[in-house]
């Protein structure tokens, strides 16, 4: 007969499963809407054209309408205002396009019908919103970056929290401890999104942000250029600052990815051109 196990056995038992699945590839991966993998093979196909695209899009009118109110956002408002699904892909570009739609569908991803974790994802959404808008701004100063890749790395930096809260939920001991939870999660989400976005054949540079993240040791030279692990690595540090979460008190100047931005002993802040308007109206959109 097993016996019962202590909390502690539980949290230990629980890690070891996990390990064992980021080893064995068991890991639970989180499936992306239909349309947004339609829409990337549509995309994707070299005969491709953008009626093709809309077509795509069209199935999904709750999709559609997120990409044309992103069309129309202060990031690409111009004369005149997108309308339809195809000026709004028209304005985008086929490129830009994919890395929108797959940040649009990244809302879904977030999504559980579970009592037990729906709150911790809610508030896992709303955080990975706020880091993607800072992390879009971030990257607009740097011409070899891309916003829309920027945003999307800021929207997928924690997915590796979602396979843990969904084997979570049915174990209460962590499930409703805040504490072992947490230190679950900041062990490995990294690793576990790593393998998320592996599964989903993202590029590697966004796969790199899920597992380095929060290695804030992580340092890649002063030769080296500005890539999206720094811009969501800072964005990630700005969006708690005022809160009483670990890296609000991080000394800044021992952060690589705040030095390569700008960030001086004298002014430690980051500078870029903060938007409240514009991060405002952006994360309407997503949240």
């Amino acid at each position: 007969m097993k016996r019962n196990l202590d909390s502690k056995e539980i949290v230990d038992e629980f890690v070891a499963d996990l390990r064992a699945d980021l080893q064995g590839n068991g890991i639970q991966i989180p499936t992306l809407p239909d349309v947004s993998i339609q829409a990337l093979f549509t995309i994707n196909r070299d005969d491709s054209s953008i009626d093709d695209v809309t077509s795509v899009v069209a199935r999904d009118t709750a999709m559609a309408a997120r990409l044309i109110r992103y069309a129309n956002s202060p990031l690409y408002r111009g004369l005149t205002r997108c309308a339809t699904i195809k000026s709004s892909i028209t304005r985008l570009g086929l490129e830009k396009t994919k890395n929108v739609l797959l940040s649009l569908a990244m809302r879904d991803v977030f999504s559980t019908g579970h009592r037990g974790i729906r709150q911790r994802m809610e508030t896992l959404w709303e955080h990975s919103v706020e880091v993607a808008v800072v992390s879009t701004l971030l990257a607009r100063r740097y011409r070899h970056l891309d916003q829309e890749e920027a945003l999307l790395a800021g929207l997928i930096h924690d997915v590796g929290v979602i396979p843990i809260l969904n084997k979570a939920k049915n174990v209460d001991v962590i499930v409703e401890n805040e504490k072992h939870l947490s230190l679950i999660i900041a062990s490995l989400h990294m690793a576990v999104g790593k393998a998320v976005l592996k599964a989903w054949n993202f590029e590697q540079e966004l796969i790199d942000v899920a597992a380095e993240h929060d290695n804030l040791g992580r340092d890649p030279g002063d030769d080296k250029p500005i890539d999206y692990v720094d811009i969501v690595q800072a964005a990630n540090i700005e969006s708690y600052q005022s809160t009483r979460h670990r890296l609000a008190s991080v000394d800044r100047m021992k952060v690589a990815s705040l030095r390569r931005l700008g960030a001086t002993p004298e002014d430690p802040t980051l500078p870029w051109d903060e938007d409240p308007t514009a991060m405002q109206q952006i994360s309407r959109i997503f949240v």
